[in-house]
């Protein structure tokens, strides 16, 4: 060796034994009362590393170079090896006696390291394998990170500590492996970069370092009480100190430091770099002889894999306990041997540890059941119907671990594994997850009916499904089924997933929740437009989803409460939702929800010109109904003071309507009365006052002022008299509407205009869109039968721009025909414009 090996040999030394900088180790001699006073400066460490010094040394350079061993080296086999490579031959008598003294020193008995222990678990059935697996590994694979990964509750902790117990007990085989102790460590809520500077400050604690304030082990062992977002914030300089000082004391040994229930994100591949930074992969070959320094290992317990960044050197993913392993363990955990059970016990335990999935947390829980009183046919018998039950997670244990674990995922990732909660009862194809989500996520016009054969899901769909079913997979919360148990007669080789019974329970379970609270809300908030379109993609996912899983209960109770936000949308996307409705309302033969439905219909098909249709749905709404009525028949809740006949008797008030807009106003007439005397005969107070307004509206437009005017006054009466039952935004429309055409009756038309506004107004938030053209249209008329021609042009244009926003073409037809008769009546109208206004017109 010559000056300039020796030199760079000197430098990697160094920064093995954890000074990563040559000033670094010039601090640490100056601390040492024996190297201070040697005058060994920051540029004589330079001029050594870099091979200027003569080679091989003398003087002064060869007491320096001799007395930096008493730092750099922590055996006696380390001073034989400093001493070849530094050519530190003949001896002084003094140098002879240096080495000896430093020699002795470091092969004196050492205390042991520190062995910190997890509970070792009482049973640990049907892990044989596995441990024998990682026992070989980490007894002679030698350093680096060691994983097991696995759903909650499946045991890594378990054969973690099972693990660890067996390498310390196993004294010579444990000296071999990892002299320098083991030490485990709860990492839970520690992440990021805190959650790592929190781990290495317990490390440096239990390792002995002074810090400035040490706790007891016991209390270094539990995992912190602070909340993730309260755990140690270190600047970068405290933590490049915190990470030397680690490195220093890891320096040369040989621990295993096993990491319990690490989440993520957690900073894997900084905490390889420092508590690895000796490991054999990264180590450097000392002197001539090839022997290289020694490193620690990790032993990481988490549910979620990893990246690949992280240099994982193994990964043991565990699996859930075999049919034969799983039913030995529970019998185990009840003291029980087969031959004392019956055949019957036997097959309801066998029944039970298939329902929780062979789950080692599950059988613990369903023994404790059986220990508690509960018998294993009642037991099994509910399981079979809900893996989930009550009778084995009472106190919700195992709901808590799952949500937990779906918890630490992104919320589009929660999101799809929901919507997949119909195709969880049987394995699974990517190619079928990506069809079902764009099902759920399709328009509704796109499919009115269910196939056979799954549609081809958009690429942007398939790709966007993979990327999520494999975080499930990384976060062990989703299985890839081996080859092996694929379907019978499966030529397409596909890759199938499977979801833990547990968990798929979990799913259904909180999809269940969710959407009884979107029932409650769409219920509650039917009226109340503004909070269903704030939740609009939530609920009609739901609805989409309802519909696709044949949930035609849940799905007609859904449409029926979006009632009113469907005229909201467009005709081409509440169409078919309609249709879909009135298809599933009459096989469940569900005459409310149909009646109702095809009501809703007609209305859609009135406003946009189809008078024919909409006659016909009316029609059949007015037949369905009277099936609906039939005692005995399910009737959804209605609004405080609604009726049943008087809600379904509205297809009158529709028909009222349309022959009105025909002409026939005695036609109209003799409609709204039939529902003035149905709702007065069902005490319906809202839908009284709603058919007098009209037969006050059909008389003004008949000229019979003092007809209109006694209906009107009488409707004003009941609301008045009843106002505090009438809180509905529909309720204040209808008094506003009252009002406007006793306005126009007494000739206050300035007023009349400003009701017009505030109508407008509440219409655009809470009432159906329709309502503001048929509105204007209406004050238009009004305005050119009392020949205001100016003001009806301008109510015209205004409602052709609204007609024409909700392509309603009959009422934009009818406005363009009132724009005719005004421009035949006032010449000068003609030159206007008779299209829809524009913005800034």
């Amino acid at each position: 060796m010559d000056a300039f090996q020796f030199g760079q040999w000197f430098s990697k030394r160094r920064r093995l034994c954890g000074w990563h900088s040559q000033r670094a180790l010039i601090e640490a001699i100056r601390k040492d009362p024996a190297l201070r006073t040697l005058g060994i400066s920051e540029d004589f460490l330079a001029r050594l590393e870099a091979g200027h010094l003569h080679y091989p040394f003398r003087g002064k350079t060869r007491q320096r170079v001799l007395a930096l061993a008493t730092l750099l080296c922590r055996t006696p086999r380390d001073v034989q090896q400093y001493q070849r490579a530094a050519g530190l031959h003949e001896l002084s008598p003094q140098e002879m006696e240096l080495l000896a003294t430093l020699t002795e020193q470091l092969g004196g008995p050492s205390a042991p390291g520190p062995v910190l222990l997890p509970p070792r678990p009482l049973h640990l059935i049907g892990r044989k394998h596995e441990l024998q697996h990682l026992l070989h590994a980490l007894r002679e694979e030698g350093p680096g990170i060691y994983i097991i990964s696995g759903m909650p509750g499946v045991g890594k902790s378990a054969l973690a500590a099972e693990l660890v117990h067996l390498l310390a007990t196993d004294s010579n085989r444990y000296r071999r492996s990892f002299p320098d102790g083991i030490v485990a460590l709860s990492a839970k809520g520690c992440q990021g970069l805190p959650g790592l500077c929190t781990l290495l400050q317990r490390l440096l604690a239990l390792l002995n370092i002074p810090r400035g304030q040490s706790e007891p082990p016991t209390e270094l062992l539990a995992p912190p009480a602070r909340p993730a977002s309260a755990q140690a914030l270190c600047s970068e300089v405290e933590m490049n100190a915190l990470l030397d000082q680690v490195r220093r004391q890891l320096a040369g040994k040989r621990a295993l430091l096993v990491l319990d229930d690490l989440e993520s994100p957690f900073p894997f591949r900084q905490a390889a770099e420092v508590l690895l930074s000796c490991s054999c992969h990264q180590g450097e070959c000392l002197a001539e002889s090839g022997a290289s320094l020694t490193g620690s290992s990790m032993l990481l317990i988490s549910r979620i894999v990893p990246p690949a960044t992280a240099l994982p050197t193994h990964h043991y993913h565990l699996e859930p306990l075999a049919p034969a392993d799983a039913l030995s363990l529970f019998l185990t955990l009840l003291g029980r041997s087969p031959t004392a059970l019956s055949a019957s016990e036997l097959q309801a335990a066998e029944r039970i540890c298939c329902a929780v999935g062979g789950l080692p947390r599950a059988i613990e829980l369903a023994a404790t059941a059986v220990g508690a009183g509960i018998s294993c046919e009642l037991l099994a018998e509910r399981l079979a119907l809900h893996p989930l039950d009550v009778l084995l997670d009472s106190e919700g244990e195992l709901r808590r671990l799952l949500a937990e674990a779906l918890g630490t995922l992104p919320q589009e990732t929660r999101e799809l594994l929901f919507q997949l909660a119909p195709l969880m009862a049987k394995p699974f194809s990517l190619a079928e997850a990506a069809d079902w989500q764009q099902r759920c996520l399709s328009e509704p016009q796109c499919d009115l009916t269910l196939t056979a054969e799954p549609l081809s899901a958009p690429q942007r769909t398939l790709a966007s499904t993979a990327a999520h079913l494999a975080r499930l997979v990384r976060s062990s919360l989703l299985d890839l089924l081996p080859e092996a148990e694929s379907a019978p007669g499966d030529s397409t080789h596909e890759q199938r997933y499977r979801v833990h019974p547990l968990l798929r329970a979990y799913v259904q379970e909180e999809q269940q929740r969710r959407q009884a609270a979107l029932l409650a809300f769409a219920a509650e908030q039917q009226h109340n437009v503004p909070a269903l379109k704030g939740r609009q993609s939530e609920l009609l996912m739901a609805l989409s989803q309802a519909y696709q899983s044949c949930q035609h209960e849940i799905f007609l109770q859904l449409l029926q409460s979006l009632l009113g936000l469907l005229a909201h949308l467009p005709m081409s996307e509440s169409e078919p939702l309609l249709l879909r409705g009135i298809e599933v309302s009459q096989g469940c033969a569900a005459f409310f929800h149909r009646a109702c439905f095809l009501q809703r219909l007609g209305a859609f098909h009135f406003y946009h010109g189809q008078f024919q249709e909409a006659h016909q749905r009316f029609e059949e709404s007015l037949q369905v109904a009277q099936q609906a009525l039939q005692p005995g028949e399910p009737r959804p809740a209605l609004p405080r003071g609604g009726h049943p006949r008087s809600y379904l008797a509205r297809a009158w008030f529709y028909l009222a309507a349309l022959a009105s807009s025909e002409g026939d106003l005695a036609l109209a007439q003799r409609y709204i009365n039939i529902f003035l005397r149905i709702c007065q005969e069902c005490g319906d107070l809202r839908g009284t006052i709603e058919a007098l307004k009209l037969q006050g509206r059909y008389a003004y437009r008949q000229g019979r002022q003092l007809e209109a005017s006694q209906a009107l006054r009488h409707a004003e009466h009941l609301f008045l008299s009843q106002e505090q039952l009438l809180t509905l935004p529909y309720d204040r429309a209808l008094s506003l509407e009252i009002q406007l055409l006793l306005c126009h009756i007494r000739g206050e038309q300035s007023e009349a205009q400003a009701i017009v506004e505030r109508l407008i107004t509440l219409a655009s938030d809470y009432l159906d869109p329709y309502f503001v053209p048929a509105l204007v249209l209406d004050e238009a008329d009004f305005a050119w039968r009392r020949g205001a021609w100016e003001e009806a042009h301008l109510y015209a244009l205004r409602a052709i721009r609204e007609a024409d926003r909700l392509a309603a073409s009959y009422l934009y037809q009818k406005g363009l025909a009132l724009l005719r008769r005004l421009s035949e009546h006032e010449p000068r109208l003609a030159t206007k414009p008779t299209g829809p206004l524009q913005p800034g017109d």
